[in-house]
């Protein structure tokens, strides 16, 4: 004991210089004698958490203002102390592995024990409060604002530079004093007294630390502002709540364990889960961004933010963005706080709790979920009710209902089990509304846009590590990325798409009897294919999309410069003419100001000719520009359908053409996510069919549509839009001949996927002009689903039947594809029985 005394005092004569020299405080209340402290009564200070240079400032300060010191002894009636001071606890951070998780000071418990026991002996309980610097401001550096004083207990280096950093702005503030004796006079004496650790569960202890902790919380809310870190509160709220406790207790039995233990692993769930939000961290990040966007891209154009403030004031806002890069998680974050918005929670794959980068995203207000809780039925309660926690407390959240990021470009399918679990949460307390809102993000350049063509060239998706985020930031030295273009969708409001397709909703037990399940997941897939439609709703069209359309499906990366800027400014005309929805962004650049731009951009390169200057596509940036037609596919796919129809079928009358495209619809709704419905097709024909008349890639003799006359520069601009949407087209032709070969009740729907994927990849392979998303599986199991969706087939016995419906949809072909694409198409289908 002596030795570690000796220990104690010389490495406090050691600090004590060091300190002084870096730390100027500053005493709240700035006059002694409005600190209310009684001299001729003992006094001990409280700090909060133990941190030796916090008791050296309060001894510098104490001698200054001439009060007792907390390092001199504490004597009186029955109390003797070596020094007149505690640390409430050690960390400061409740334990989210224990029940009880706080740890008190043994010197609060022994002078409890003495007033106790001595009828004369008190103490005047003084709480202190060193504050390292002020709260971080947008001023600040990085640096500054990345060691700011928190609401989390610093290690031993952290607080090195906080003190370096911050040391000359240090605050104290002494609180109220308080009487230990009058502070514990009515409380009862522990049931279990002079057992050991009973001090521990002292009635007149856990008062006095509740007194301590509530004073010292006003004082660092005034400091530091409020406390927005959940992951130290919330673990036990989730842990004790109701469905949790059931699920733990239904996890014991599973497993034949006892409840205890099972408790145990739900925290350390709980634990997984929980983000670990900073202020000021994200204000550090804020500036690691503002340099980041600076040096990778060449800015951020934001559209229609100002509806997110009108629809979700007074609401919870849940963002719901769609997923094409990493940087998705970023952009938005960043958009959201430069507004003057809260930065959303967002839900992060487990994939990227990685060392270091999963504390630095859990520190900007990421939480972590599994891919899959099956066969852990206790991580998804625990999972719901840490979601449902974090709505009814109002915290904005994030996350991506495609699930994972779209290597095609194309919108993924929704998965709708985050949306499902935000309705659950908001069925069991509908108190504050909700409102989703959608958010397109668009790119003119990706940074895993290599690795996203090799994952569809047949490479194994990497995992996410450290060092393969070290090489990729080392690849973001090579060059620029374009604009990244944020457009928000039209919100939805919870409560009114619930009244509009479920109207039992507010009726308890209509929602809780079993002929409301099948409602509710059909309201679920509903609300999710609501949230893709308004996301591809809000699409931005910039300059590379434009470009990537325009040599969309060409047998060479190359192509005429006049001819080439004629396309760009024919796909611009037709979104003007036909807008995909009213919150569409379109760049203003004509075609030959797209193609400067992407020269700058090195997507292009220009070749001299003396019979006119070609436009090339590199190699490197050829692979990756279907990557951006897809992204705006849907916008162009009924002019593209309507050219192909026109062009394969000279002479066609408006009539087939409303059935050809009437029934092609849901095929192309279902991968490509429209809008718009059946009902408004007539008059969108109308208008594209009009705009075609205009530019003259169509005329109308008769009742009936040509095609332009053979040599006339309208031919290659009409070729060309056909070339837009035939991929998708040759998909759904391949479903349908691989089912019609195969026969009726034959396949089931996954043999029918696997043997379409391997005919796609051998498509992709001999025909020239086919992406290598082309075998894209989630397209192709789109196609399927639609097939039994709309009564083309149907599942019996888990084999796929059909009928002449199927046959007459197999015909469609013939007004659709050149001849020998539906040749090399059909060959390939009879391969597939004989080789299933």
């Amino acid at each position: 004991m002596r030795v570690r005394l000796a220990l104690d005092r010389w490495l406090v004569a050691l600090m004590r210089p060091a300190l002084r020299a870096v730390v100027r405080f500053r005493v709240l209340p700035e006059d002694p004698d409005g600190l209310g402290i009684d001299r001729s009564q003992p006094v001990c200070y409280a700090l909060p958490v133990r941190q030796l240079s916090a008791f050296l400032v309060l001894d510098d300060a104490a001698r200054q203002l001439g009060l007792p010191l907390p390092s001199a002894p504490l004597a009186a009636e029955g109390i003797g102390e070596r020094s007149a001071f505690f640390f409430l606890t050690r960390s400061g951070q409740p334990s989210p592995l224990q029940r009880n998780p706080y740890r008190y000071s043994k010197r609060l418990e022994r002078l409890i024990a003495a007033v106790r026991s001595e009828a004369a002996a008190d103490v005047q309980i003084v709480p202190v409060s060193v504050f390292w610097g002020r709260a971080p401001s947008r001023d600040d550096s990085v640096f500054a604002a990345l060691f700011a004083d928190s609401w989390v207990t610093p290690g031993f280096v952290r607080q090195f530079f906080r003190l370096l950093i911050h040391g000359r702005g240090t605050q104290i503030r002494f609180g109220e004093p308080f009487s230990l004796r009058a502070a514990i006079a009515d409380a009862p004496l522990p049931a279990d007294a002079g057992a050991p650790g009973s001090a521990a569960n002292d009635p007149a202890t856990r008062r006095i630390a509740r007194l301590l902790r509530a004073t010292f919380r006003r004082e660092r809310e005034l400091a530091v502002g409020p406390n927005l870190s959940h992951r130290q509160t919330l673990v036990n709220t989730v842990v004790q709540s109701e469905p949790v406790q059931r699920a733990i207790g239904a996890e014991a039995a599973r497993r034949g364990i006892d409840t205890a233990r099972a408790e145990l692993q739900a925290r350390r769930f709980a634990y997984e889960i929980a983000s670990d939000y900073s202020y000021p961290f994200v204000r550090a990040f804020e500036r690691v961004l503002d340099a980041f966007w600076n040096r990778v891209y060449d800015g951020i154009e934001v559209h229609r933010f100002e509806d997110i403030a009108q629809a979700g004031a007074g609401a919870e806002i849940v963002y719901l963005p769609c997923h094409r890069s990493h940087v998705d998680y970023l952009v938005l974050s960043y958009v959201i706080h430069q507004r003057g918005l809260s930065p959303p929670h967002v839900a992060a794959g487990i994939n990227l709790n990685i060392p270091l980068v999963g504390s630095l995203l859990r520190r900007g207000g990421a939480f972590f979920l599994r891919r899959s809780f099956k066969g852990e039925p206790l991580f998804g309660a625990v999972f719901r009710e840490y979601l449902h926690a974090i709505i009814q407390r109002g915290f904005p959240i994030e996350y991506f209902i495609e699930g994972g990021r779209s290597r095609t470009g194309r919108m993924l399918p929704p998965r709708s089990g985050m949306l499902a679990m935000t309705v659950e949460s908001y069925l069991r307390d509908p108190s504050r509304r909700i409102v989703f809102v959608p958010v397109w993000i668009g790119y003119e350049q990706l940074i895993e846009g290599a690795r996203y063509a090799a994952e569809l060239a047949g490479a194994a998706k990497p995992r996410e590590t450290l060092a393969g985020l070290l090489r990729a930031l080392k690849e973001l030295r090579s060059g620029r990325f374009g604009k990244l273009h944020l457009n928000v969708g039209e919100p939805v409001r919870l409560d009114a798409f619930l009244d509009e397709r479920w109207p039992r909703w507010r009726d308890e037990d209509g929602a809780d009897d079993a002929s409301a399940q099948d409602p509710r997941q059909r309201l679920d897939a509903a609300l999710a294919r609501e949230v893709v439609v308004r996301i591809n709703d809000a699409l931005v069209v910039n300059p590379v999309n434009l470009l990537a359309c325009a040599v969309a499906g060409a047998p060479r990366p190359a192509m005429d410069a006049v001819q080439l800027a004629q396309r760009i400014d024919l796909l611009r005309a037709l979104l003007i003419a036909q807008p995909l929805s009213a919150r569409q962004v379109l760049t203003e650049m004509d075609g030959q100001e797209v193609l400067r731009y992407a020269q700058r951009q090195g997507l292009v390169e220009r070749i001299d000719d003396p019979y006119g200057e070609i436009v090339g596509v590199p190699e490197t940036q050829a692979r990756l520009l279907g990557y951006f037609a897809n992204n705006v596919l849907h916008a162009f796919a009924l002019p593209s359908l309507l050219a192909c129809i026109i062009t394969r079928r000279p002479g066609v009358d408006r009539a087939t053409l409303g059935r050809t495209a009437a029934r092609l619809h849901p095929f192309l709704s279902a991968e490509l996510f429209f809008g718009w419905n059946e009902q408004e097709l007539d008059s969108r024909l109308d208008t594209v069919l009009a705009e075609f008349d205009r530019a003259g890639l169509a005329t109308e003799s008769s009742g009936l549509w040509h095609p332009p006359m053979p040599g006339r520069s309208e031919v290659a601009l009409l070729e060309g839009l056909a070339r837009i949407v035939r991929p998708t087209l040759e998909r759904y032709l391949l479903v349908v001949k691989v089912l019609s070969h195969a026969g009726t009740g034959v396949l089931t729907a996954g043999a029918l996927q696997d043997q379409c994927q391997r005919l796609a990849r051998r498509l992709s392979l001999i025909r020239e002009g086919t992406g290598a998303d082309f075998a894209d599986r989630g397209a192709l199991a789109a196609i399927v689903e639609t097939l039994a969706d709309i009564g083309l087939a149907r599942a019996q016995d888990d084999r796929l039947h059909f009928g002449a419906p199927l046959e007459e949809a197999d015909r469609d072909a013939d007004c659709l594809l050149p001849e020998d694409l539906v040749l090399t198409i059909s060959h390939a289908a009879r391969l597939a029985p004989d080789r299933a």
